[in-house]
């Protein structure tokens, strides 16, 4: 099979670990990534290690990238897009248009392939237009912002003053099962990375109040009962989601919320709010799915992980929200399904 090629248009986690599996079969690998830089989202996250591994991923991404960039196999084109694709004679033929960068100038690179990946990934859930005050309220974040803050050696401080927070706020879901958006899937990742993120908080700084605000939680990995056990005892946990937030005049910001237990509602004040914004599909799905022949997505991604033509596969958060390790299981399990294809195909 050396003589086979596979076109990858995304260059995150589902798209870097599928070229990886099909680059060490022997298996040419051109992979086409928008960004200036391979990784996607998952190269945002930081280590929730508190003393120990807990499993959250964020370091198979950098090492995903590295062993991807290394590959004499993969070749990765960066700033760059599938401009053109067409079906013939059993090929896809491509043509890339990448963009200048540094000292290079901007290029057309035409190519043909036996088989098509779309691994573009999903959009996060831009969340102004909810009632929290996002963009107005310097200490209202979304959970990628705050994994920036967690990356980042000063620590977690609010944005509005540089002053470390005294009491934080989990709201999950934002985004997510929400009817009034037509979004009514579970993102998968919020729940993971929220309690992981709100107990490394807490380990790197004890006296931090936490509070995380939640429809129920959703069970991931093998250890999840224990890491879940173990935020119990550190995190508060309420069962509601918040209506709105407000921010005061001392620039705190006031949330509530109804509570059974109160019987009415609840007022609090906090000094930074996190939003655990879902995943959406990316705006060109649609389009990119058109021209390789697959099925129209369904509220918004592309249910089926291959064409039922020939040789167009779709791998990742195209095919629907999941955390690091089920799209790392889900590109191995692509990889070889293309394989097999090649082999049927002699």
């Amino acid at each position: 099979m050396t003589d086979q090629r596979v076109l990858i248009i995304g260059g995150g986690i589902g798209g870097l670990t599928t070229a990886l599996a099909l680059a060490r079969r022997r298996i040419q690998v051109d992979l086409v990534e928008q960004a200036a830089a391979v990784g996607g989202h998952a190269v945002r996250l930081s280590c929730k290690a508190t003393g120990s591994c807990v499993k959250c991923g964020a370091c198979l991404a950098d090492q995903t990238v590295a062993a991807a960039a290394a590959h004499p196999g993969i070749r990765l084109f960066t700033a760059c897009r599938a401009a053109e694709i067409r079906y013939a004679s059993g090929r896809y033929h491509y043509l890339l248009a990448q963009a200048p960068q540094h000292d290079r100038p901007a290029r057309t690179i035409p190519g043909e392939a036996g088989a098509v990946v779309l691994a573009s990934g999903f959009q996060p859930f831009d969340p102004s237009g909810k009632p929290y005050g996002y963009g107005r309220y310097p200490d209202v974040v979304t959970n990628l912002d705050l994994e920036g803050m967690l990356r980042e050696a000063g620590g977690v401080r609010r944005p509005s003053n540089g002053a470390a927070p005294e009491r934080a706020a989990f709201i999950q879901c934002v985004g997510s099962r929400d009817a009034s958006l037509g979004h009514l899937w579970c993102s998968g990742f919020c729940c993971a990375a929220a309690l992981r993120a709100a107990r490394l908080l807490k380990h790197r700084r004890p006296e931090l109040a936490i509070t995380l605000f939640y429809i129920d939680i959703q069970t991931f990995g093998r250890d999840f009962e224990s890491v879940y056990a173990q935020a119990r005892a550190e995190i508060r946990f309420v069962r509601a989601i918040p209506a709105d937030a407000f921010q005061t005049e001392e620039g705190r910001l006031r949330l509530s919320w109804v509570e059974t237990s109160a019987q009415g509602s609840v007022e609090e004040e906090f000094d930074l709010v996190v939003l655990s914004a879902g995943m959406t599909p990316r705006p060109e799905i649609a389009a990119l799915a058109g021209s390789l022949g697959l099925s129209p997505p369904t509220a918004g991604f592309l249910t089926a992980n291959r064409s039922p033509g020939e040789g167009a596969f779709v791998v990742g958060t195209a095919r629907g929200p999941m955390g690091i390790a089920d799209t790392i299981a889900d590109a191995r399990r692509t990889a070889w399904d293309i394989i097999r294809f090649f082999e049927g195909r002699g």
